[in-house]
């Protein structure tokens, strides 16, 4: 992100945060928080192993931290976000978790690689070098890199009848095809918002003897697990 880009978001964010301070309105999310929604997608497959390592780019008030202890996740959890106010506000509502004032970009920001890596919202804002698109790609290259399992960040999607005024868009087919740029293992899901969609990068692109990705084989056990214990 350019300087001109990370001063402009830094101060959005602060402005709210004076305006409206703890409140989803603060991280642009307008007054009805959908918040629960879209943590239940990213976060699902962290959820799943209680244990796990969660790294949070774009952190904010660490509101996915709540959210995961709320659904029985017991693991490690490191919030990460540029806006000085937000982390600082975090700390205070969770004294006992790492919250870190970072760029993930530079590479000296000393950030040790978690089991997922989660960030919502933090790519929606139009930045005023015009560079969306060199900007989400360096993202989730950094993302990815961090990552030891996985990756899953949501974007405003650009298959919408209304575009608000300063909100960046991101075509779907373009976000998957730097997510191939990454990894073959990709998914994105359009069917939880209708404005909005996930992309998820799996780090694991190996296959079973049936050419299936082994991620899935794993899923596919699981399930019938289940429905074998029903029977």
């Amino acid at each position: 992100m350019k300087d001109v880009d990370k001063k402009n978001y830094v101060e959005r964010y602060e402005g709210r945060l004076k305006e409206f301070g703890y409140d989803p309105q603060t991280l642009g999310w307008g007054k009805v928080a959908r918040q629960d929604i879209r943590f239940a997608v990213l976060a699902q497959e962290a959820l799943k192993n209680e244990t796990s390592s969660v790294l949070d780019i774009g952190c904010g008030f660490a509101d996915l931290y709540d959210f995961l202890l709320i659904n029985g996740w017991k693991g490690k959890y490191t919030g990460v976000d540029i806006v000085p106010g937000l982390v600082n506000a975090a700390k205070k509502r969770h004294p006992s978790i790492q919250l870190l004032i970072a760029d993930i970009n530079d590479q000296e920001c000393g950030i040790e690689t978690h089991d997922y890596v989660i960030s919502s919202g933090m790519l929606n804002a139009t930045l005023p070098s015009g560079e969306n698109e060199a900007h989400i790609q360096k993202m989730l290259h950094s993302m990815f890199a961090l990552a030891k399992t996985a990756v899953s960040v949501d974007f405003l999607s650009a298959l919408v009848d209304f575009k608000k005024e300063g909100a960046w868009h991101t075509d779907p087919a373009k976000a998957l095809n730097y997510g191939f740029a990454l990894t073959k293992n990709v998914s994105v899901r359009h069917d939880y918002l209708r404005f909005e969609f996930a992309l998820f990068l799996n780090k694991n692109n190996a296959v079973s003897q049936r050419k299936v990705f082994e991620t899935f084989e794993e899923k596919l056990r699981l399930v019938n697990s289940d429905n074998s214990k029903t029977e």
